[in-house]
């Protein structure tokens, strides 16, 4: 019986269980740190390369496809008569070849990119979806990140992010004497 009532005494004792308490938080208090982490690290990398699909997207609408766009018969009173007439004024024809390697030129220079411009957790970005119908131009890209921090308990290290943008190049309305916009 001695032995016994050492035992229940040591276990009604409370000495040391406030330790057991702190050391407890302390490891939900990294482990949410931890996760918090990833979860920034994801977000803000997510912004890089939706910034990279709008820089590729934008630099691939600005390819002219001058026999398209030169085709029409333009007088001195076109551009008069279309803001009298409120006429729609057509888009700007892209050239949808020489586009898409302007396109992967963008997504390759953020790719090698070591400045503060792209993520640094943000691996290559590569190119999965490419449409022109020479007046859209729509593409899709995605990268892998790695994540900072293994989260406890998931085998993750990283994670696949795609983003999309999609551009139309329009003529500003208005009449334009030796390149100022008077209208």
């Amino acid at each position: 019986m001695a032995v016994g009532g050492k035992f229940l005494r040591r276990a009604k004792d409370d000495a040391g269980s406030l330790s057991v308490v702190v050391i407890g938080l302390f490891v939900i208090t990294v482990a949410s740190l931890m996760v918090m982490t990833d979860i920034a690290t994801i977000m803000v990398a997510k912004r890089s390369l939706a910034q990279a699909t709008e820089a590729a997207a934008q630099r691939g609408v600005h390819t002219l496809d001058k026999s398209a766009y030169y085709q029409g018969k333009g007088t001195i009173f076109t551009a008069p008569l279309a803001i009298a007439t409120q006429r729609e004024h057509p888009v700007v024809p892209i050239d949808c070849e020489k586009g898409g390697s302007e396109v992967l030129l963008e997504l390759n220079s953020w790719s090698n990119d070591v400045s503060n411009m792209k993520h640094r957790y943000l691996k290559e970005i590569e190119l999965i979806g490419f449409e022109c119908d020479s007046q859209n131009l729509v593409i899709q890209s995605q990268s892998e990140v790695e994540l900072p921090f293994k989260v406890p308990f998931l085998s993750t290290t990283s994670v696949i992010l795609q983003a999309s943008a999609g551009v139309t190049n329009q003529v500003q309305e208005g009449f334009y004497l030796f390149g100022f916009r008077i209208r």
